[in-house]
């Protein structure tokens, strides 16, 4: 039976999957539905299919619709005023920030030890070094060829993580993996054989590391927390624009819509842990 409500929900996931910053997973803890989207994920490996499309059918379809509708919107935004819509982006990730800290040690009811730290600094590092080898963050890809595709297919397999991993987004891996204006284009221009490309490794991904990362998540906690940590304080690098704005208006644009972000993420961390 078709429920609307997780349509809805997916909806709310989607809409986040064209803005780097928040995840679907950490939406999905918003409304509660985490635990049963790990283990209907979980269930499609396990044989029990009927079971889990009850639920992820009506999800991944208002994901879907989300992804078409907000992909013009967002492009817009990139194209038209590019700095204060990636200061939002600043903005959102850097308010995750605190939710990613508390939910670390809510989990456990214990402190960081020092090797938590090291892991902290080691994703850190890794994900800041990643501007130096990724693309610039405005290229949109036209010449398509098999190793293009191949790319944007296991752009789409890393991408996966966000639907699992809270804290991470999709669309923040594919900006940093310099895929990202790419698919925004492609979902505008309703580019089919892109879309499958990054449609396909997501749901590959999806299906492969769920079950493992909901073991590291139950497991390794604090550890995975803390490579979430990094990952995420790392990508504010990544996604930062390399300019500023030239006018005193245009600068106040932009720091309002930082301002934005980072309300909306700390609203939103807020409400998960109340």
């Amino acid at each position: 039976m078709f429920k609307w409500t997780n349509f809805f929900r997916g909806f709310a996931m989607g809409v986040t999957e064209t803005v780097p910053g928040v995840s679907a997973s950490t939406i999905a803890m918003l409304m509660g539905i985490y635990e049963k989207l790990l283990g209907s994920l979980s269930d499609i490996t396990k044989g029990n299919i009927k079971r889990a499309l009850g639920f992820l059918i009506p999800l991944g379809i208002g994901m879907v619709f989300a992804l078409l509708i907000t992909a013009k919107f967002i492009k817009y935004l990139l194209a038209e005023h590019p700095i204060p819509t990636m200061f939002l982006f600043v903005g959102l990730v850097v308010g995750i920030l605190p939710f990613l800290w508390r939910s670390a040690h809510a989990e456990t009811n214990k402190r960081f030890k020092p090797y938590h730290y090291v892991l902290i600094g080691v994703s850190f590092t890794l994900m800041a070094l990643t501007s130096l080898i990724s693309e610039p963050v405005e290229t949109v890809i036209t010449d398509f060829n098999a190793g293009t595709y191949i790319y944007l297919f296991f752009s789409g397999v890393l991408a996966s993580m966000a639907l699992v991993l809270p804290g991470i987004s999709g669309a923040l891996v594919l900006m940093v993996l310099g895929a990202y204006y790419t698919a925004i284009s492609a979902l505008d221009s309703f580019h089919i054989p892109v879309i499958a490309a990054i449609g396909l490794g997501v749901a590959f991904g999806v299906l492969f590391t769920s079950r493992v990362i909901r073991y590291f998540l139950k497991t390794y906690t604090q550890a995975t927390y803390s490579i979430m940590l990094g990952l995420v304080a790392g990508s504010i690098l990544v996604i930062a624009p390399s300019s500023l704005p030239d006018t005193f208006l245009y600068g106040l644009v932009t720091f309002f819509t930082f301002l934005a972000g980072l309300v909306t993420a700390l609203t939103f961390g807020r409400a998960e842990r109340s």
